[in-house]
């Protein structure tokens, strides 16, 4: 009997910690989350509020998709293949996909796994509007690789679309894009080459 209250009492006191660590696992990340949102809403920009609503929308909506792949791996992170192929499935469907990954297999824990879906839904909605996925015959490529400093590098480049100049001033977008890096931490370079752009980002994975 006395051994069975003290199995008991062991069970009761694991379960204790378990919830508490959990718990500090959902504050944390709903902390990390809510920064995330607070950076999209305050960087957001339209010339009319349904275009500003349109913006948000898209934003956020990266952020849910990227959520529905942590239910998979039950919160560890998100595979970046998979955050990839989500985010430009438009664009790998039909004659000559214009959009091509390559990379090895990467988990993402939640915070980078979060910032990078929003980064290719900001590109990748650029590309759109002006950039190569604008033009017909245009296409993107985004690889990753793991620098020997244990640094992840992702290259996104563009190729086929409009001739492209270096912005006078910086876009939402590409401030969006720096701050979500910049919380990981991480960097960001943007070249623009006259045919397309070539984004380069570095964080620790």
């Amino acid at each position: 009997a006395i051994e069975q209250i003290a199995r008991d009492v062991t069970e009761q006191k694991r379960n204790q910690e378990q919830m508490t660590t959990l718990a500090r696992e959902a504050e944390h990340r709903s902390k990390k989350l809510r920064a995330s949102v607070h950076a999209i809403v305050n960087l957001s920009r339209a010339d009319t509020l349904d275009g500003l609503k349109h913006v948000i929308e898209g934003r956020i909506q990266a952020l849910a998709n990227v959520h529905s792949l942590f239910v998979a791996t039950r919160w560890v992170g998100a595979e970046l293949s998979a955050i990839a192929t989500q985010e430009l499935a438009p664009y790998f469907a039909g004659e000559g996909k214009r959009a091509r990954i390559d990379g090895a297999p990467t988990l993402l824990e939640p915070a980078a796994a979060q910032a990078i879906a929003v980064t290719l839904h900001e590109l990748a909605t650029n590309a759109a509007k002006y950039g190569s996925l604008s033009k017909a015959g245009g296409s993107i490529e985004l690889t990753w690789q793991h620098g020997r400093d244990g640094q992840m590098l992702l290259r996104w480049t563009e190729t086929g679309g409009p001739p492209v100049g270096k912005p006078t001033r910086k876009g939402f977008g590409s401030r969006v894009i720096e701050q979500m890096i910049r919380q990981l931490p991480g960097t960001v370079r943007f070249d623009w080459r006259p045919d397309g752009l070539v984004c380069e980002i570095s964080f620790k994975a």
